[in-house]
């Protein structure tokens, strides 16, 4: 396996005025499984590319094991891929398709035979190996890739996208296989993806990627616990954080179209100027009528604006002043919309980031 390296690798497109990817840097530890995580457009696809080789890089270097690979032709460095298109050969059946890396190194038959039937099973496609991809669908069709791509004995996996046309059954069963492929082998993989539950289901670790550039590189753990800027906070989770704009007077946190006094413990984080204040729906406690300010945490006021039951949970949506703020509950708690309800946080659940635009580091109470 490999250790991978990128030392401030940018990528500028032709008569593009921004570059695509912006001086990034990290590192993949010898066997690790990296997600990269992000919105469309964000760079990751790009990034991915430009460690297959398929991306010239603008400037800085690629590394494997040490040694850099940027000007190194995708079939010298020994990585396997599959993208989200497929690349499937439509003439040739489940079998071959997946076998074929197989063949080009001359490996047995009866290996062959052994490797391609059980990858297969794992990823539940072994009832299609002598059908044609062509009369398959998507989702079978993207296994098929993947098995293609996870055949192989590589020094690195790049998986782009490897899940998206997988319906919700099918997306868990991969995940697990996927984990599973990777502590059997102990193979370097990096996967890129849209969807944050397959990051914090797989990953060691998550890179964020937002406008090009790295929003935060750490465990899933501690990306949710801990998010490092305000874009990450409002992207991982589901729901994501609340976040909202405070700007400090005297002993109130004033925001749009509200006020709430200052937690004790937080005062110390506050500077003068708008900040932001968030918090995860989960660890926000609400009850019914108005509550004094509490000294352990903040206290929000609001009307219920909407109610959403799902199952085992309620999603509430609280309007407090001109912003809407979301509390997870129990099931069994039931709220009348336009009620009067209060929002509880404790102090250390709360995180502070400098800057309304998201770009200051954030901090964890």
């Amino acid at each position: 396996m490999s250790r991978v390296e990128l030392r401030s690798v940018s990528k500028r497109y032709p008569k593009a005025d921004d570059l695509a990817v912006k001086q990034i840097s990290f590192e993949i530890p010898d066997g690790e499984l990296v997600v990269i995580l992000g919105p469309s457009g964000c760079g990751k696809t790009t990034t991915l590319r430009m460690l297959a080789g398929l991306e010239g890089v603008t400037s800085g270097e690629i590394l494997f094991d040490g040694k850099p690979v940027q000007d190194t032709p995708p079939a010298a460095r020994n990585i396997a891929m599959a993208f989200e298109n497929y690349g499937l050969y439509e003439q040739w059946d489940v079998f071959d398709n997946i076998a074929y890396p197989l063949r080009l190194r001359s490996v047995p038959d009866a290996q062959i035979e052994s490797s391609v039937t059980g990858i297969a099973s794992g990823l539940g496609i072994a009832d299609y190996l002598g059908q044609r991809p062509g009369a398959l669908s998507g989702g079978v069709r993207q296994r098929i890739g993947l098995a293609r791509a996870l055949v192989r004995d590589p020094s690195v996996f790049l998986l782009d996208e490897p899940m998206s046309h997988v319906d919700a059954d099918g997306r868990n069963d991969m995940r697990l296989e996927i984990r599973r492929i990777h502590e059997r082998t102990g193979a370097t993989m990096v996967i890129v993806t849209h969807d944050q539950e397959d990051a914090l289901m797989m990953a060691d670790r998550i890179l964020i990627m937002n406008e090009g550039g790295i929003e935060q590189y750490d465990t899933p753990r501690q990306i949710y616990d801990a998010p490092a800027t305000a874009f990450v906070a409002g992207f991982v989770g589901e729901p994501p954080m609340n976040i909202l704009s405070v700007s400090r007077s005297g002993d109130s946190l004033d925001g749009a179209g509200f006020a709430a006094s200052i937690p004790y413990g937080l005062d110390a984080a506050l500077v003068p100027g708008r900040q932001l204040v968030a918090f995860r729906p989960h660890l926000t406690r609400i009850v019914s009528g108005p509550a004094a300010g509490a000294a352990g945490g903040l206290v929000l006021t609001g009307q219920v604006y909407m109610v959403e039951p799902f199952g085992e949970r309620t999603i509430v949506t609280v309007q407090v002043g001109q912003t809407r703020v979301k509390v997870e509950s129990r099931a069994q708690e039931s709220y009348d919309l336009d009620s009067v309800v209060s929002l509880l946080v404790r102090t250390e659940d709360l995180h502070v980031f400098a800057d309304p635009a998201g770009s200051g580091r954030g901090e964890r109470f």
